[in-house]
């Protein structure tokens, strides 16, 4: 039976990769990524919206992407087989908003590799990284990312997305890089959110949709209250706009051809799009006066160009520091990101 977690793999935790950004975030990309998520200009000016710096692959500083045109880090694991490489999710942590005028460091370290089977037995590797952005010896945040692994040719499971890339010796050079965004995991209840505002390709508010509601000045959130859900259709343009404001040119992402040769109908949405997402969903709501201190999600099915998604969540708790929201993104009746929670420092003001 086929083992994906050797001795090999095994001796490859604890690598550590640092990338120092050649040049200040600026404000040019803190825009161009704010236009991209259809958030506010005005109130994203001097520093960036939190998940910015866990998305582009700025920071990396590479001068050539690779076969697939990314840009961003990859990890290059000695497996014994070609594999399909799942982004699993994300967990974030932030504790200093990222400023124009930074210059990032970025740390990666390979922290946790767990083998597992699926339902039709065939092995599953799950791998944890974790990263550390600093700037001026400051902290700005962490990200701890779920990779998973699946070998070429089993089946897929329930809902699996098919934007797989092979990242293993033998594979093809076109699909050498492990680089994909989307994975499933079966087991976690369905849900469906309400529609309520309704954003276009551009990330404009349609006419015939009211504007959301965030929190007046000294109104408290309360245990159990829904958020305004933040729906949106994500075209075709809109992806390559996100891509290019990520730094992220991943072929699967816009080149059609490309990602039928994968497997997949049709370009996927970047996984981390998803994230930017829903931290605005949140922070629309609790207003300017909020700060995002933590988001935790999971991908489960895939995103395809022209759907439209709908971020949408209910306040879990509250206390004199801030509140937590637990979140999920659905595609019509079909859940695509779930769990998923954020944390948010706040005071009424």
């Amino acid at each position: 039976m086929t083992q994906l977690l050797t001795e090999e793999v095994r001796a490859t935790l604890g690598t550590s990769v640092t990338y120092v950004a050649p040049e200040q975030l600026s404000r040019a990309s803190i825009r161009y990524f704010v236009l991209a998520i259809g958030a506010d200009p005005e109130r994203w000016r001097d520093e960036a919206p939190p998940t910015l710096i866990c998305e582009t692959a700025q920071l990396t500083g590479r001068s050539a992407p690779d076969g697939n045109s990314y840009l961003g880090h990859t990890w290059e694991l000695p497996l014994p087989r070609p594999c399909a490489m799942f982004r699993g999710g994300n967990d974030y942590q932030f504790l200093r908003p990222a400023r124009f005028d930074d210059v990032i460091s970025t740390s990666w370290t390979l922290v946790d590799a767990t083998e597992r089977r699926d339902r039709a037995g065939d092995p599953l590797l799950f791998v944890t990284a974790e990263a550390a952005y600093t700037a001026s010896d400051d902290l700005l945040a962490t990200n701890a990312e779920t990779m998973i692994f699946r070998p070429l040719g089993s089946a897929q499971p329930e809902g699996a997305a098919s934007d797989a890339e092979a990242t293993a010796s033998g594979s093809e050079p076109e699909a050498s890089a492990p680089h994909t965004e989307q994975l499933t995991s079966a087991g976690d209840p369905e849900a469906s959110a309400p529609h309520t505002e309704q954003l276009t390709s551009a990330g404009e508010p349609e006419a015939s949709a009211s504007h959301a509601r965030r929190l007046a000045p000294g109104e408290w959130p309360h245990v159990g209250t829904e958020i305004p859900p933040l729906n949106r259709r994500i075209a075709l343009p809109d992806m390559v706009a996100y891509g290019a404001a990520t730094w992220d040119w991943h072929r699967l992402h816009y080149d059609a051809e490309h990602a039928r040769r994968l497997g997949a109908p049709a370009p996927l949405v970047d996984g981390q799009m998803l994230g930017a997402l829903l931290a605005e969903c949140v922070l629309r709501f609790a207003g300017p006066g909020a700060r995002l201190t933590r988001l935790a999600y999971r991908n489960r099915a895939p995103v395809l160009a022209g759907d439209t998604v709908s971020c949408a969540g209910t306040i879990a708790t509250v206390d004199d520091a801030g509140f937590s929201v637990d979140l999920s993104v659905t595609v019509g009746d079909r859940l695509v990101v779930a769990p998923a929670f954020a944390q948010l420092a706040w005071s009424p003001g």
